[in-house]
């Protein structure tokens, strides 16, 4: 088995049962969204389901968000399928998702949980972190929180810049999160009140 023969198609509507099914397996359910709200999500066109493939056996699957007024991506979710973990396909889909981007791209934001007590839970967040941070994100010095009905769900903020990046403003930020809890969130009632919470922990950052 050949890493390198990866390739990553964009997927449609029509495929949501199958990686909604996936999701389920892959992520806590007070991070997933219904099945009608990602309906809605992937109507439109800056929501997309992308395919990792090897051939033709689906190897994992990503779901992003492309800005409308910021040259980055919010990467929401992001799975290897058990079968082919822990072999370099996570590596190589994380770099064909942001290498494919266009000119000018600034970089890829992704939540992440922070680590529980419960050792099992716990292992796999962290081993999801480190991931992260070999692909070269930091974590943003902010207290993110996920909007949810139920509330806000603390989670780790983390970005990922392109190489030419050194500094993100607090303006640049903010905008990204104001108009991922405006689109991706629009199902959340208290999202206004909860980014207001977020907001006042929002600084410059810098990459070194």
């Amino acid at each position: 088995m050949t890493v390198n023969e990866i390739s990553i198609t964009e997927g449609n509507l029509s495929e949501l049962h199958n990686v909604y099914q996936r999701l389920q397996m892959d992520f806590p359910a007070n991070e997933l969204k219904d099945y009608k709200h990602f309906q809605k999500l992937l109507a439109n066109e800056k929501y997309k389901l992308i395919w990792a493939r090897q051939q033709e056996k689906i190897v994992g699957y990503a779901l992003i968000y492309e800005f409308e007024h910021l040259p980055a991506i919010w990467l929401d979710y992001m799975a290897i399928d058990q079968q082919f973990r822990n072999a370099g396909y996570g590596s190589l889909f994380f770099h064909k998702i942001t290498q494919s981007k266009r000119d000018g791209y600034i970089g890829t934001f992704v939540e992440l949980e922070i680590p529980e007590e419960d050792p099992d839970s716990r292992e796999q967040q962290i081993r999801r972190i480190n991931f992260y941070e070999r692909m070269g994100a930091r974590r943003l010095n902010i207290s993110y929180k996920l909007p949810t009905n139920d509330g806000g769900l603390p989670l780790y903020l983390y970005f990922r810049p392109s190489p030419h990046i050194h500094r993100l403003p607090k303006e640049q930020i903010l905008a990204g999160i104001e108009e991922v809890f405006q689109f991706i969130h629009s199902d959340v009632i208290d999202k206004d009140t909860i980014l207001n919470e977020i907001s006042p922990s929002i600084e410059d950052e810098y990459f070194n």
